[in-house]
């Protein structure tokens, strides 16, 4: 009931903007770049920074850094960030990390040059811009604002870019003209962007508010639209959207690509304006409500939907293989959703522990045990490993870590940190590398790593075992074991994580698990095996013809949104796509295919009959929805 009680508190929105007015502080040597002390950024909100935010961001890229931006407004007059970005190069790999969102402002001047023609518009600060390319990976921008200022019209307030790893955090765009005047908010239009995450993202003004392109994957959640001048959002991508909130008078939202939408609200509509119009035949839509719009939808079909609310509709043509309820239409399964828990940021720098390493290659196990049982002993909460700023050095860990007591937080520092060849035997075959077990807070985050137990024969070992009956939170990192370990219990959380390709993610009985942005590869292994537990993902990104998911023992399966992107010739299996066996599933997905695209997309087997659902059967080579029924009542 305690764990119960504190995930539905994260799920109010006092909770839920709880990181946003956090003091985002570090110890001053976790290896983060500093742009006033070490690059002479004034932030005072007079002095020109253009220059000093440039040089930072030329000296840090290129390796898996941390580029810190204190509280405070810095004035620019020019673009900064990344432009005429080249393919594996060293234009990649930044966090951007401001102190708060509120008190850490990139502001353009008023007035600047270059930025005052809409038909020519140009960035304000940007994460990549420049040749189309699916490396530039682990890219973050978190917890700042950027201010396009006033009489800047041709100004793009922020150009995001990420691949496989990268996440925006608590990030406000805004315009501050009278007329909320600027070309476009957050730009998403760079070629082969994604996958990605975009979470607690508000933008404020300008002519469209969120633009995307072509894309492997994008996620969005938790989205505040407001004041836009044309359009709230315009998708050319193969995107997915949990919480958009848009108050506006204009149109909120306009699709021409795969679009999964759920739980929207759009609010202060014109009556001749539509709040959603589609073109696209890949479109799934649930729980949208709105106020002051002529009409709610535009269909691919001109047709309109009228109402104040929607409960669920999609394009297409819904697929099952056996009967569910008698006289009922097929619906998705709506698993209950729970928020990630965002667990408060330790502004109490005495109540970080460090774990530190000397050398690259060092075994760091013994070091980071026992700056977990210090912070244990002494009630403090976080363990860093901290960066060696501008290198590829990284540490391993080579014995199991026991993670127990008051910490309630691991970062990483955007660290490589590999996994030792086990010369104690410790850490075989079928062992976890991290146990969490007697925690004495509701939840435990292991987050910021590039790369976590990077070793080329892993041996079946298990990141993470959960013996603590707490939530636990796996972000923003890619991952080269075996996630976690087969449980009977407990819940966890995934959000930002790319797997190595060829591991597999178990759920089991008594286990749940929600996913965001999740983005496994495999040729060869099972991706996911929920085996009598439940799992829900919002927007899965695959690649490798190995089976995507198998569901069996009365398992419940939700997928919204995603694609499989299948680029990989030559491949020697070809499974199906998703198995389901005496369970309840719900698929809305996607593919995109150069090469080996899967023949079968789902086998299900009720009892002892088996039924599938060829890839030639599907329309416009989409599943808007899937549905498999157990014959027991599914969870809502």
């Amino acid at each position: 009931m305690k764990l119960l009680l504190f995930v539905l508190l994260l799920t109010s929105p006092t909770a839920i903007n709880l990181a946003a007015a956090e003091n985002m502080v570090f110890p001053a040597d976790a290896g983060m770049a500093n742009v006033k002390t070490d690059f002479g950024a004034k932030g005072d909100g007079v002095t020109d920074d253009t220059a000093a935010i440039q040089k930072a961001i030329d000296t840090v890229k290129g390796i898996p850094d941390t580029l810190y931006f204190p509280n405070g407004t810095y004035l620019v007059s020019d673009s900064v960030g990344i432009f005429n970005g080249k393919a594996h190069s060293r234009d990649r790999f930044l966090t951007y990390q401001g102190q708060s969102e509120a008190g850490t402002v990139i502001r353009l001047k008023d007035g600047s040059a270059g930025f005052g023609d809409p038909a020519k518009p140009k960035t304000v600060f940007s994460v990549y811009q420049g040749q189309g390319t699916g490396d530039v990976m682990h890219s973050y921008v978190r917890n700042l604002s950027v201010d396009v200022g006033a009489g800047n019209p041709g100004a793009i307030g922020l150009r995001f870019m990420t691949n496989n790893s990268g996440a925006m955090y608590h990030v406000t765009i805004r315009s501050s003209d009278p007329k909320k005047a600027g070309k476009i908010g957050l730009d998403m239009s760079q070629g082969q962007n994604g996958p990605c995450l975009i979470k607690y993202v508000t933008v404020d003004g300008f002519d469209t508010g969120i633009e995307t392109g072509s894309a492997f994957s994008l996620v969005f959640e938790h989205i505040t639209l407001k004041n836009q001048n044309v359009l709230g959002f315009l998708n050319k991508s193969a995107t997915t959207i949990r919480r958009l909130t848009s108050t506006n008078r204009v149109p909120a939202l306009t699709n021409d690509h795969p679009l999964t939408l759920i739980e929207a609200s759009f609010t202060g509509g014109d009556a001749a304006n539509t709040a959603i119009s589609n073109s696209s035949k890949r479109f799934f839509v649930r729980d949208l409500k709105q106020s002051g719009y002529g009409h709610l939808l535009k269909d691919s079909s001109e047709q309109n939907h009228d109402g104040a609310t929607l409960d669920e509709w999609y394009e297409g043509k819904v697929q099952s293989l056996f009967p569910g309820a008698p006289d009922s239409e097929p619906k998705s399964l709506r698993l209950p959703i729970m928020e990630t828990p965002e667990v408060p940021w330790e502004t109490d720098l005495s109540k970080w522990v460090k774990a530190d390493w000397m050398k690259n290659g060092d075994d760091m196990s013994d070091i980071l045990q026992a700056a977990i049982d210090q912070a244990a002993k002494t009630g403090k909460t976080t363990i860093y490993i901290p960066r060696r700023r501008g290198t590829y050095e990284y540490p391993k860990l080579g014995k199991p870590i026991r993670v127990h007591g008051s910490v309630n937080r691991i970062i990483g520092m955007c660290n490589i940190v590999g996994l030792g060849e086990d010369t104690t035997g410790e850490l075989k075959a079928g062992k976890a590398l991290f146990t969490i077990e007697n925690l004495t807070n509701d939840a435990v985050v292991f987050e910021r790593f590039f790369s976590l137990a990077q070793r080329k024969k892993l041996d079946a070992v298990f990141m993470f075992e959960n013996k603590s009956g707490k939530a636990v939170v796996i972000q923003n990192m890619s991952l080269d074991g075996m996630m976690k370990k087969p449980g009977t219990s407990g819940e966890w959380f995934i959000e930002d994580v790319a797997p190595d390709r060829n591991n597999t993610l178990f759920i089991g009985k008594g286990e749940t698990c929600w996913a965001r942005q999740f983005n496994p590869e495999s040729y060869k292994a099972n991706i996911l095996e929920v085996d009598g537990g439940r799992f829900w993902v919002l927007g899965l990104k695959t690649e490798g013809r190995a089976t995507h998911i198998i569901a069996r023992n009365n398992a419940q399966v939700e997928l919204l949104g995603g694609i499989s992107y299948q680029s990989w010739g030559k491949q020697e299996l070809d499974p199906p796509m998703f198995t389901v066996i005496d369970s309840d599933a719900s698929f809305t997905f996607g593919f995109h295919h150069h090469k080996d695209p899967f023949t079968t997309i789902v086998s299900e087997t009720r009892g002892a009959e088996t039924k599938t659902l060829p890839r030639a059967d599907l329309l416009n080579y989409h599943l808007p929805l899937f549905r498999a029924y157990s014959g027991k009542p599914a969870a809502r």
